[in-house]
């Protein structure tokens, strides 16, 4: 593997840094109490989530440094990987389980989501076979079949944990890649309602996750029905007003609403900072978003393209979602605020992807994009006249 000299993005490394200085401040101040009151130290997490940033930023620092081709040639071994994994967890005899799920392995004291290694693995496979000559992805049965059954494969391995959350979010990412790809609308479309519809049979056919769904739908004419997470969300984004209790002064995170340091700290940042923290959080991210999508319009290649707008994709839908359940626009699904909530997995694998961005922003040109597209529509041409 070859090293490189970096081209840094300071407004997307800024944008990053400071995410990671809102998570360690919130996650201080949001359970602080807990871990004082199970652990006999207040730092406790804290201590925990820094550990976890240093290897982030490690895993950021090797994305920065190696060339992204590299990685795009390791994308196999990234997804059959993980699959494996998955596979171990679901079926595999272990101590495993957390609240009737079996999202994490345990390894050394810590726990690991090979959901999030499968997210990456499938960004990194559909980034390498798309930008593949001979692959016409216009074509349902050539060329969009085969990603399907990649799809379904990772899908159906965490909806069996169950993790409908992490699943939807894959499934969203993944048909973006494909459309980014040039697949057909009208097969997106059918996929998109074929999707759909096996995740909510799959939903109502597990007792907890069925509830959630009744409980969303009926608590927008009955109050009551509102389940007690996300009702103390409110009340915590209602304290916070336009301007905020003040640093380190919420009362729901006084045992009054669960695990507020891990899905739920955006509405922490809300009761604390007011109107200006929930909506910097926000620019933040979009600063992200924005620049993950001008260096796959800058990138070098398809693959680059296709890889960049994957790993920028990750991190937008994971806030969008974040910030829908916290304000009960969505379901509650346990999809963590990237860059902030408290976890170890969506965390380092986001911190990756920023070093994958990075590489290819160092290897980008403001003329890639039209480059890339013509020869793109040249080869389709020819797959179609000789196909």
């Amino acid at each position: 593997m070859h090293l490189r000299q970096a081209k840094l993005d300071y407004s997307l490394i800024l944008a990053v840094l400071v995410l990671l200085v809102i998570s360690v401040t919130f996650i201080y101040t949001a359970s602080s109490t807990k871990a004082l009151d199970n652990f006999g130290d207040a730092t406790f997490f804290l201590k925990r989530q820094i550990f976890r940033i240093l290897i982030g930023a490690f895993v950021c620092y090797l994305g920065i440094r190696i060339d992204y081709h590299e990685w795009l040639h390791l994308a196999p071994w990234f997804f059959w990987g993980s699959l494996t994994l998955l596979l171990v967890l679901v079926f595999a005899p272990g101590e495993w389980t957390l609240r009737s799920t079996r999202r994490w392995l345990l390894f050394m004291g810590f726990r690991f989501q090979p959901s999030e290694l499968a997210k990456l693995g499938l960004i990194l496979l559909f980034s390498k076979i798309l930008a593949m000559k001979s692959v016409n992805i216009r074509s349902f049965f050539d060329g969009l079949l085969p990603q399907l059954i990649l799809l379904c494969a990772a899908c159906g391995m965490i909806m069996l944990q169950p993790d409908a959350g992490t699943a939807l979010m894959i499934f969203f990412i993944a048909i973006s890649i494909l459309f980014l790809a040039g697949a057909r609308i009208i097969h997106l479309f059918g996929i998109f309602a074929t999707g759909l519809t096996a995740a909510s049979l799959m939903l109502l056919s597990v007792p907890y996750q069925r509830q959630r769904l009744v409980d969303f739908w009926t608590s927008f004419t009955d109050y009551s029905s509102l389940g007690w997470q996300v009702k103390q969300s409110l009340i915590s984004l209602g304290n916070g007003g336009l301007f905020g209790v003040g640093l380190g002064n919420s009362q729901q995170k006084m045992h009054w609403l669960p695990d507020p340091f891990t899905d739920f700290i955006y509405s922490i940042i809300g009761e604390e900072l007011g109107l200006p923290g929930t909506i910097g959080v926000i620019a933040l991210l979009l600063i992200i978003v924005y620049r993950g999508f001008r260096i796959a319009f800058e990138a070098p290649d398809k693959e680059g393209q296709l890889l960049a707008a994957g790993l920028t994709l990750a991190i937008g839908f994971y806030g969008l979602m974040n910030v829908a359940v916290v304000t009960h626009l969505l379901p509650t699904t346990g999809i963590p605020m990237p860059f902030i909530s408290y976890g170890g997995s969506s965390l380092i694998v986001n911190m990756f992807g920023i070093g994958i961005l990075i590489n290819i922003c160092e290897q980008g040109t403001p003329n890639a994009f039209r480059a890339v597209t013509r020869n793109t529509r040249i080869t389709q041409k020819r797959v179609t006249i000789h196909g």
